[in-house]
């Protein structure tokens, strides 16, 4: 288009027709236009102004009139049109995606926002279930002790009237010092006060718990199994009767008022460190009698002859020697 044409938009813009007028509709349009705008008949611009108006109008006429420039006009203006088409549907792509991203953004805050009060509200409901566990235990503890407080004062008063002979009561067994304890393979760690059982098992919290509460130790030992079970079992040799009694009472029916024995059960045990099926022949005398472990007397009584005393091929200097190595580990420590 040369320097004297008029430019693509306006010479349908400036005659006022469509881009598929014929060349009737556009002579007709330019008569009118002609009309309305020659500088002898425009009065409100200057005449210079008029004048250019009117130059370019008259070139828009020419252009369109040309068959040739008037089809490549029409194709230039169609892909213009083509390109603003494309231009709006790619605005409008980018403005449904970013309208996407926002309202996918809003969901992930919302459902952020509700995970973390889930999440909160989780952390309160534990809290206050274990606090709730917490005042639980302590109200059963309380509640244990109070009861044990009473029967306690009730078994000593029985006690004082109870009788203290031993006489024509059965003797006590080589076992009837002897219990079995089992507990909870989760709570080893809290009896034996370490990650793994000491050499020294007497000075473990589990031994200190159960001389605290029903009297002093003679040995505690590990019952030793191949299977792999959910509970420990410990061999405890009280040094009377009467304190394993007292244990066992409890542990029977997982009624130990100690915190740590709680969770324990307590009963006889036999050479091969099971549980014993029968209780010792004194103590099913005096339950006969009606005599509770409370009420049953501490007495001292002569030593027993123990079975391997008579064996024949008992070797006594091996005991002593034991006895030595014994007493020199405990000046050592």
């Amino acid at each position: 288009m040369g320097p004297g044409t008029a430019q693509l938009p306006d010479a349908y813009e400036l005659l006022g027709v469509d881009i598929d007028a014929t060349e009737a509709q556009i002579r007709t349009a330019y008569r009118k236009k002609s009309l309305l705008l020659h500088p002898d008949k425009v009065k409100d611009v200057p005449p210079d102004m008029a004048a250019d108006r009117f130059h370019r109008l008259t070139l828009a006429y020419e252009e369109l009139m040309d068959p040739t420039t008037r089809k490549r006009l029409a194709q230039d203006l169609q892909q213009e049109r083509e390109r603003r088409e494309r231009r709006s549907a790619f605005d409008e792509r980018r403005r449904a995606m970013a309208a996407d991203l926002e309202e996918r953004e809003e969901r992930d805050r919302v459902a952020r926002a509700l995970r973390e009060q889930r999440l909160r509200e989780r952390e309160l409901r534990i809290a206050a279930l274990r606090e709730e566990g917490r005042t639980m235990r302590i109200q059963k503890h309380e509640s244990l002790l109070k009861e044990w407080q009473v029967q306690a004062q009730q078994e000593s008063t029985a006690r004082r009237a109870a009788p203290e002979t031993t006489e024509h009561l059965p003797a006590w067994g080589a076992l009837d010092t002897t219990v079995l304890v089992r507990f909870p393979s989760d709570q080893a760690e809290e009896m034996w006060g370490t990650a793994e059982p000491p050499e020294m098992l007497l000075e473990t919290p589990i031994a200190q718990s159960l001389q605290e509460s029903y009297g002093p130790l003679t040995s505690v030992r590990i019952r030793s199994t191949q299977k792999k079970r959910q509970e420990v079992s410990v061999i405890v040799v009280f040094d009377h009767g009467v304190h394993a009694w007292r244990a066992v009472h409890d542990g029977m029916q997982l009624r130990c008022t100690h915190p740590l024995l709680q969770d324990c059960w307590i009963g006889w045990s036999d050479e091969s460190g099971k549980a014993r099926p029968d209780i010792p022949q004194r103590i099913a005398a005096w339950m006969a009698q009606g005599v509770t472990p409370a009420q049953a007397p501490l007495t001292v009584e002569p030593a027993r002859t123990m079975p391997h005393d008579n064996a024949a091929n008992f070797d006594y200097d091996y005991e002593a020697r034991t006895l030595e190595r014994m007493r020199q580990a405990a000046s050592m420590a």
